[in-house]
């Protein structure tokens, strides 16, 4: 190195150093989040009669406490990973998209209709087809509000909401009509659903792999969902569009200012939410019932918003957070077996767990931001206060 040159600053240790800092920070606050959930928690056992460590220990044995349990955990997490996920995709780009609901529910009348109408496919191609046709459907029903928002201005939560009413008399009127039970007797014919799928229509049960007994209805759909988790969080993190997403939602302004269509970066982004959103109800119709019927589980695209909250719209942390309101989920049997809580306290305590995170990670962030500033303006008063080094300059007359 020359006389009088400066080594550039090494930036590599310091960015290590900032994300293992901001890594540990945010799992200090999903320890705290939890610890003050229990505690509130276990104020409300108290209160009920019942001892904390009774209740807890019912909803851990029911949920971990053997393969089974653990199977109808992942079972439940695995359409709640796909709704999330949905979610999360629109809110990096400050879009609200609360259609996941009636996304997913128009994707299982378009998966039903490949599934009784192209069963002369064979199996992994027809499973292959009718997973397209799903996201197909939730894309469809995505681009709607997309448009409007970009075309016209309309708020994305009001159409979405008024989607989600047209989607739910929209699989009515499918299973009624177009897509009715035709396989009973003359007379018979009362059940408000489509025909049985044919077999190679359905997912493969994973769960026999590993001992799980086939009331879990485990799935491949589950690993399907830590794939789309995975692949989302490159999307994010890793692309022009992910980079375009995050720009959009921090502020527009600068983002057009960046030369960024904003339009285009939100359309693109709700037809991925809605292709995510479209396997939602695929662990449904695929591997639990193996029919499209009137007693469909809803509202799993208000949950996965709960989850997406949970686990602050990380796609990695969206997989725990699945997993985890399935353990939840899973212990309300429990309740009303082994104690006298009603399974009502699982929503409470779901509700608790929820506001706890959202509050300790807001306060890690602001903590984690103040650190980081003060840092900067140490290191900026340490720049402005160092000695100038003047290069040599040769006079004349020197050899």
């Amino acid at each position: 190195m020359a006389s009088g040159e400066v080594a550039p600053p090494v930036a590599a240790p310091r960015i290590r150093s900032e994300w293992i800092e901001r890594f540990g920070g945010q799992m200090l606050a999903l320890v705290a989040s939890l610890a003050i959930a229990l505690a509130i928690g276990s104020l409300l056992i108290v209160g009920y009669g019942e001892s904390p460590i009774t209740v807890y220990g019912a909803i851990l044995r029911s949920s971990l406490g053997d393969l089974d349990g653990f199977g109808y955990v992942l079972a439940i997490a695995t359409p709640l990973i796909f709704s999330a996920l949905a979610v999360a995709v629109c809110f990096k780009a400050g879009l609200f998209n609360i259609g996941v609901e009636g996304q997913y529910l128009v994707a299982m009348v378009t998966a039903a209709w490949a599934a009784v109408t192209l069963d002369f496919l064979p199996g992994p191609v027809h499973v292959v087809v009718i997973l397209v046709a799903a996201m197909l459907g939730g894309m469809i029903w995505a681009a709607i509000p997309g448009i409007l928002k970009v075309k016209t201005g309309a708020h994305e939560v009001v159409t979405t909401i008024m989607l989600n009413g047209i989607a739910i008399s929209l699989l009515a009127w499918a299973i009624r009509s177009p897509l009715k039970f035709t396989s009973g007797p003359t007379g018979q014919n009362v059940d408000i659903r489509t025909d049985n799928f044919p077999d190679s229509a359905l997912i493969g049960d994973m769960g026999k792999m590993f001992g799980i007994g086939p009331g879990a209805h485990l799935s491949w759909l589950f690993p399907l969902g830590i794939a789309a988790a995975i692949v989302v969080w490159f999307l994010l993190r890793r692309t022009r569009l992910g980079y375009e997403a995050r720009a959009v939602g921090t502020s527009q302004g600068s983002a057009k200012a960046g030369g960024i269509s904003i339009g285009s970066t939100q359309l693109r982004l709700f037809l991925i939410s809605g292709a995510l959103a479209g396997l939602v109800g695929m662990q449904q119709i695929l591997a639990t019932t193996g029919y499209l019927g009137s007693n469909y589980v809803a509202q799993l695209g208000f949950t996965g918003i709960a989850v997406a909250f949970l686990g602050q719209n990380n796609p990695i942390g969206i997989v725990f957070a699945a997993i985890l309101w399935g353990i939840l989920s899973r212990g309300e049997v429990a309740l009303q077996i082994k104690t006298q809580v009603p399974r009502e306290f699982i929503i409470i305590l779901q509700g608790i767990l929820i506001m706890s995170v959202v509050i300790t990670y807001q306060i890690a962030k602001r903590r984690l931001a103040a650190r980081q500033l003060q840092r900067a303006g140490a290191a900026g008063a340490l720049e402005d206060s160092a000695p100038t080094v003047e290069p040599e300059v040769a006079t004349q007359g020197e050899s």
